[in-house]
């Protein structure tokens, strides 16, 4: 039998899986561009009904409007796969539920409960993202890179590692730079440094474009 890498057809099958991801997201896009001109339509049928009738106009054109945003944030999901992504999609999709459909006080009270349970979620259970500082972005070392690259716009190499601290363990390696406090490392026009290491494990992280750094320079001299 002939000899099956599955290194790479799993790899493949990562690419095609990203491309399909991209094909819905740009359909939902598309979808939700035509949604805009019902939008527009229910503006124009607000204006021209009766006051009398316009609650219930109200409650459709909010239906259709949060339905959008719903679609929105789930192109955003699609696009970065980020913990805080799908917990704002959820968040978004009480929110609808409970303007829209909510009858009784019961419905009510556990809407805002189950809002309260996202927000306690993010608090606590969520590494915080970015916290900018002097010394560059401050990112939890737990963060993909995917996602790193598409709210910051940097090119971490991705296929180095799946977080932000596998990445750096993989530049150790190569560059025989040990992995401790204070540690720097270089790679695709970004600096790297470890600020915090508890019981082994690489916390934070400051990440840092070069190419910015040099441009500050070259304006200050």
């Amino acid at each position: 039998m002939p000899n099956i890498n599955m290194n790479l057809i799993k790899k493949k099958l990562v690419k095609y899986a990203t491309g399909l991801e991209l094909i819905l997201a740009l359909c939902i896009v598309l979808a939700i561009a035509i949604g805009l001109i019902t939008i527009i339509r229910y503006l124009f049928l607000i204006f021209q009904t009766d006051v009398s009738e316009t609650y219930f106009i109200m409650k459709k054109f909010l239906a259709v409007a949060l339905l959008l945003v719903i679609g929105v944030e789930l192109v955003l999901m699609l696009l970065s796969h980020s913990t805080s992504s799908i917990l704002e999609l959820v968040l978004f999709a009480i929110a609808r539920k409970m303007l829209v459909y909510s009858e009784t006080m019961m419905d009510l009270l556990i809407g805002t409960a189950a809002i309260a349970i996202i927000f306690l979620t993010r608090k606590f259970l969520m590494s915080p993202k970015y916290s900018y500082e002097r010394e560059g972005n401050i990112v939890s070392a737990a963060s993909p890179v995917h996602a790193i690259n598409f709210d910051s716009g940097l090119n971490l190499p991705e296929n180095k590692g799946v977080t932000l601290g596998g990445l750096i363990c993989k530049l150790s390696d190569e560059t025989c730079i040990p992995i401790e406090e204070g540690a720097e490392y270089e790679v695709s026009n970004v600096k790297m440094k470890i600020l915090k290491i508890k019981d082994g494990l690489i916390e934070q992280v400051s990440i840092k474009n070069i190419n910015d750094s040099d441009q500050i320079k070259s304006t200050n001299e």
